[in-house]
């Protein structure tokens, strides 16, 4: 006996599938967490990263009672020894990635990648931007900008520019300025920017366009030794409100700004993923998280899931049309 459904019929059984569903993910949203969360980490403890997640860890627990984050150390490799781990934990919110935002520049950088950063990760929150900052040891006399700019001009691939590694955001913010300014310096790259700034501290590199996380605190020593001469941004930074954007000093178009966000596995329930928008954003703009992320030369943000989505993919685009005509690669 052949039993035959109507269209009708067909139609409200679908929906009434959909509804069930909808009616789950909102109850795994309930019920979330269902224990410890791990936020990884994809570089070594003490340095920006580790920072913006300790204070990221302590914001989502006092906005969700109950709940528990481990930060997890994962570094190595450009942040991509934690990317590849987010993308084998399951989608359940139980484990999320701090990603910064050198990791779009993975999908360029790398040939052969156990992952997709544009379909295995699921954008969750914006937790900050701050800006990249023009940078100067004791070893360049100029006392402002302009000088800077004369000095280096006459002296073509004299000074040389210290990042935090090929292909990494400092690298591309100094070949994007040398593109818009005609200066040229010699690019020397190191693991990290720890290493960088005792360097420049000691003259053995001249300058950097290294983040305001990175050279806060050498800029607030009252030594002098490190000067800042112009940032990034579309605006003047509240934390540096002497120091003018590179627009004021005559670089036009040339607005490099750092951000750092949270992702999950891609297939992470979109309640569960605004769930924990709504808590990161809570947490990090409550006068303890902008006092915690100001003395990191950060600041907090309110986006949405979908705001964060396009700027993760329009970055990923703009960073892989520079590192294509760099021609950088890393293995």
């Amino acid at each position: 006996m052949k039993i035959r459904f109507s269209a009708r019929v067909a139609a409200s059984l679908l929906a009434m599938a959909g509804l069930a569903a909808a009616a789950q993910a909102a109850g795994q949203a309930d019920d979330y967490p269902a224990g410890p969360i791990t936020l990884l980490v994809g570089f070594p403890a003490g340095g920006p990263s580790d920072t913006a997640a300790r204070i990221l860890a302590s914001r989502l627990e006092a906005e969700m009672p109950g709940a528990r984050v481990v930060v997890e150390n994962r570094g190595g490799a450009n942040g991509t020894i934690a990317a590849a781990a987010l993308t084998k934990a399951r989608p359940d919110g139980q484990t999320l990635f701090l990603v910064t935002k050198s990791h779009v520049n993975t999908k360029w950088l790398y040939r052969h990648l156990p992952f997709d950063p544009a379909t295995d990760f699921q954008p969750v929150a914006l937790l900050l931007t701050m800006p990249n900052v023009l940078v100067v040891g004791p070893s360049i006399e100029a006392a402002d900008y302009r000088g800077f700019a004369a000095d280096a001009a006459s002296h073509p691939d004299e000074y040389t520019v210290f990042s935090t590694g090929n292909g990494s955001d400092p690298h591309l913010a100094a070949q994007e300025f040398q593109e818009k300014t005609g200066l040229k310096f010699r690019h020397i790259p190191y693991k990290g920017g720890a290493q960088g700034m005792v360097d420049l501290l000691s003259g053995r590199v001249d300058l950097s366009f290294a983040t305001l996380g990175t050279v806060m605190s050498y800029l607030q020593d009252g030594s002098g030794k490190v000067r800042a001469l112009a940032l990034g941004g579309a605006r003047r930074d509240p934390l540096l409100p002497d120091v003018p954007t590179f627009a004021e000093v005559g670089v036009a178009g040339f607005e490099p700004m750092a951000w750092y966000g949270v992702m999950a596995p891609t297939g992470t329930p979109r309640p569960i993923v605004e769930k924990l928008n709504r808590a990161i954003n809570r947490g990090m703009n409550q006068p303890e998280g902008v006092a915690l992320l100001h003395k990191m030369g950060a600041s907090p943000v309110n986006a949405s899931v979908e705001a964060f989505a396009a700027l993760y993919d329009r970055d990923m685009r703009i960073n892989g049309e520079l590192i294509g005509h760099l021609g950088v690669t890393l293995d």
